[in-house]
């Protein structure tokens, strides 16, 4: 039975094809309340994704270097690492378990890892099926509370719980 197993297993992976990013941004935004906007961003993206033949069939990771995320107010940079125990937690990254068809695109279902913590979370996005190319286009909204990250205080201005994710990455084949 074992042996069934490994060939069926060794079978399937033969099917897949690995998609390489060519490039991509992954863009985080809050607001701290009373005073401006955060919106820190990378483009330092790995993966390790797989597709068997249509794009529903992608599966695997996506994740960044935590102390990739640069903000256009570089001072408060260092505050978002130690929030995000940088030290401890090394990435951000999403798994994808599934992806759905809907009328208005897809819906890329995953498990987010943060902070230590996963939780399972549903994107709304687009994916382009080009030649050679990929292109996977969304967003998703968390709060930090979610992840057991407590919103900083700012010289009494509180940074806003939610976070809105938008993602732009395109794989090669």
């Amino acid at each position: 039975m074992s042996k069934i197993l490994i060939i069926l297993c060794l079978s399937l992976a033969a099917i897949a094809s690995s998609l390489n990013i060519q490039k991509g941004e992954i863009i985080a935004h809050t607001e701290v309340f009373g005073d401006s906007q955060i919106n820190p961003s990378t483009k330092e993206i790995n993966t390790f994704l797989t597709i068997q033949k249509e794009v529903e069939s992608i599966r695997g990771k996506i994740y960044f270097d935590t102390i990739t995320l640069i903000s256009e107010k570089r001072d408060r940079d260092s505050n978002m690492y130690e929030l995000l125990n940088f030290q401890k937690y090394k990435n951000i990254s999403f798994d994808i378990s599934g992806i759905v068809k809907n009328e208005n695109g897809y819906d890329v279902n995953g498990d987010l890892t943060l902070n230590g913590i996963t939780k399972n979370i549903s994107t709304k996005g687009e994916i382009i099926n080009n030649k050679d190319a990929i292109l996977l286009k969304g967003g998703f909204s968390f709060n930090l509370t979610d992840f057991n990250l407590e919103p900083p205080t700012m010289f009494f201005l509180t940074v806003r719980n939610q976070i809105d994710i938008s993602y732009n990455i395109q794989l090669k084949k």
